[in-house]
This record gives C-alpha cells, sequence and structure tokens, in this order.
C-alpha cells in the first residue's frame, strides 16, 4: 500500500514515464510537474515525416476537399502549419477527439467537428454532420498502418470520395533508460501511454529485466485498446481518461491522492 502523497502536489514523491514522441511532451511533462511528480520522457517512437512532395500534395488535397479528417496529433503537426492563412470556407476539418481538436484549432484558426466523451473513428462517424457525404470530397490525414482504413471505407459507404494521406511512419525509438535504471525500488510508479503501438514498444524495447517494474505500475490511457495492450504485458492497472492533457494529469492526481485508502 502505497503512503498518502504530500500536500505540495498531488503527485509529490510519484515518478510519471511519459512515453509519446519527444516533440509532444512538453505540455504534458508540465502539467505534471506542477503537480509535484518527478517526469521522466522516455519517448519509445519515432515520428519518420513523408516527403516533401507528399506533403506538399496534401496540403493541395485539404485546399480543394469538402472535409479535411485529421486522425492524430502528428498529422496536425506536420501539415497543419503549412495551410495558407485565411484557409477556404467551404473546406471543413474534423478530428476523432477533442484535444486533437483544440490542437488543429490553434494551429489553423479554423472550426473543428469532433465527437465528445470517446476518442475514436467510431464516435466521429456517429456524429450527424457525417451521416450523409454523397458528392463529398473528403481527405483522411493520418500515419502509415493505424486503423484509420475502416473509417476512410465508411466514409466511402457514405457517398464521399476519400484520399487517404499518409503523412509519416512510426518507428521504435531508441530510448535512453539511464534515469528509469535509477529509479528507487519502491518510489510510486505511473506512465502516460497514449497509442497501442506505445504501449507494446514499451515493453519491447525495455528488455527482460525492466518488465516487472514496467508491469507494476498504473497507466494513464485514453482508449481501451491501448489497455488491452498493456494488459497482453501484464501491465493490469490502467485509468481510463479523455485524451486531453489536463485529464490524463487529472486521473493520475485521483489514483495517488486516494493511494491511501487502497
Amino acid at each position: 500500500m502505497n503512503a498518502p502523497l504530500s500536500a505540495q502536489g498531488r503527485l509529490q514523491g510519484c515518478t510519471v514515464v511519459v512515453t509519446r514522441p519527444a516533440a509532444q511532451t512538453a505540455r504534458l511533462a508540465a502539467l505534471l510537474t506542477a503537480e509535484g511528480a518527478a517526469v521522466l520522457v522516455l519517448p519509445v517512437m519515432d515520428i519518420v515525416p513523408a516527403t516533401a512532395a507528399v506533403l506538399a500534395a496534401a496540403e493541395a488535397a485539404v485546399l480543394a476537399a469538402d472535409w479535411a479528417v485529421w486522425v492524430s496529433p502528428a498529422a496536425i503537426d506536420l501539415l497543419a502549419p503549412c495551410l495558407p492563412q485565411p484557409l477556404p470556407a467551404a473546406v471543413r476539418f474534423a478530428t476523432v477527439g477533442a484535444a486533437s481538436a483544440r490542437r488543429l484549432h490553434t494551429a489553423t484558426g479554423h472550426a473543428v467537428l469532433h465527437p465528445v466523451g470517446q476518442s475514436d473513428g467510431e464516435a466521429l462517424l456517429a456524429l450527424p454532420e457525417l451521416a450523409d457525404l454523397a458528392g463529398q470530397r473528403v481527405v483522411v490525414l493520418k500515419g502509415e498502418g493505424g486503423r484509420a482504413d475502416a473509417l476512410a471505407d465508411t466514409l466511402r459507404a457514405r457517398g464521399a470520395t476519400v484520399s487517404v494521406w499518409n503523412l509519416y511512419r512510426r518507428q521504435p525509438a531508441k530510448p535512453d533508460w539511464t534515469a528509469w535504471d535509477a529509479l528507487p525500488p519502491h518510489r510510486p510508479l505511473a506512465g502516460v501511454v497514449t497509442s497501442s503501438e506505445a504501449a507494446d514498444w514499451l515493453f519491447q524495447l525495455a528488455g527482460e529485466s525492466r518488465q516487472a517494474r514496467l508491469q507494476s505500475a498504473v497507466y494513464a490511457v485514453p482508449h481501451p485498446r491501448i489497455a488491452q495492450r498493456l494488459a497482453h504485458h501484464g501491465a493490469s492497472q490502467c485509468l481510463m481518461t479523455p485524451a486531453d492533457d489536463v485529464s490524463l494529469v487529472s486521473a493520475l492526481c485521483l489514483w495517488f491522492s486516494n493511494a491511501h485508502d487502497r
């Protein structure tokens, strides 16, 4: 049983591992630090952008579309800053979650359609604005792999002409485990894992000697599929939260604040 944490911060005395690509960690790390956590940035995947020619072609496709559906933060970061201002009024934007919608709106100033509560393609497709797409041109912006092919197929079935653009690919990183290996053995430990690939690569890259410690941590995750991947690797303590950084941090704060009751 963990001891209650200090009043200096709800995560005081806790180490939180952040597994996102390095370019996506700053705000989350700042929020965790503000709550007293020791943040261990341990990126387990790298984002490799598509060629300049592909990105330029994707930009042109967005500007000619009726809908541009952005499937991931990395897609937003790579393409949204390149779009001209002002954007054509006719093109509408959609994302699979509220956190990505805020990111896209900040980058472009454009209104963004998104589901509330659940953050995935199924929730986006349930919105009435996407129920009838006859004659509409839809651009799906994503990375290689993932589940967006099913999203594109459904959009086509609803009458849209759909083009899918792979703006990047993911590959395993080469994390530096020095700080991890120096952690005190009984220090409260948590992790933030925001993709299924990150869950798999975290355990695959860790090696056998680190498995038990990883399995003992509590993880904040934004989707049941990520929790399932972590459970597959033996990590059974997962907190389901919305995908935005504030919700991920709040879930960990609540867990550790109530640790003395468990």
